[in-house]
């Protein structure tokens, strides 16, 4: 009366491993779907973290950048009003051009250091969206539930015990105790 795997330990080891397969064939999948959004998005983090903010360098443009362009109406306003106002005292226009530039150079060197932390943060969030591309597509994710189940399917079966034997074994092992040795 050997003893062998029973058939529902040859069942569950069937269905173990069908289940490894299907983990692995998901976690394939799923590996194709994030390595398509790494690719999306990659680009993005890298340039980020190498150059900053895309519009700095329109930040820091003192003669043509936002500061400048923002302060052209003003500028051209006041020469245009000046202008019709016939002669005007020596240096007045100078004098009004010179505040408006003033006031332009103030707000640029005021929001120069914002704009330059600004670009430091935007680099810090390129590397870390490239550390959380890191973490996102490492592939232990993916394939560690598909590993572990084919890793306990493939496991050798034990042989199922074989209660006549436990039967027969109780018997003598009764009978014994009542021989005097």
């Amino acid at each position: 009366m050997g003893g062998g795997p029973s058939s529902a330990q040859k069942a569950a080891q069937k269905q173990t491993l069908q289940n490894a397969q299907q983990e692995g064939q998901l976690a394939s999948s799923s590996a194709d779907k994030f390595n398509g959004l790494y690719g999306d998005v990659n680009p993005f983090y890298t340039s980020e973290m190498n150059h900053g903010l895309p519009f700095y360098s329109n930040l820091t443009d003192f003669n043509s950048g936002t500061t400048a362009q923002a302060y052209n109406p003003a500028k051209a306003a006041f020469l245009r009003n000046s202008s019709t106002m016939g002669t005007l005292p020596s240096g007045f226009r100078a004098g009004g051009m010179n505040d408006i530039n003033e006031a332009q150079a103030h707000d640029f060197d005021n929001s120069l250091v914002n704009n330059m932390f600004a670009n430091y943060q935007a680099k810090q969030a390129g590397a870390a969206g490239k550390t959380g591309l890191m973490q996102v597509v490492n592939p232990a994710a993916f394939y560690g539930g598909s590993t572990s189940a084919a890793g306990s399917g493939m496991q050798p079966l034990q042989p199922a015990a074989n209660p006549t034997m436990g039967l027969i074994g109780g018997i003598a092992g009764a009978a014994a105790q009542h021989i005097p040795f």
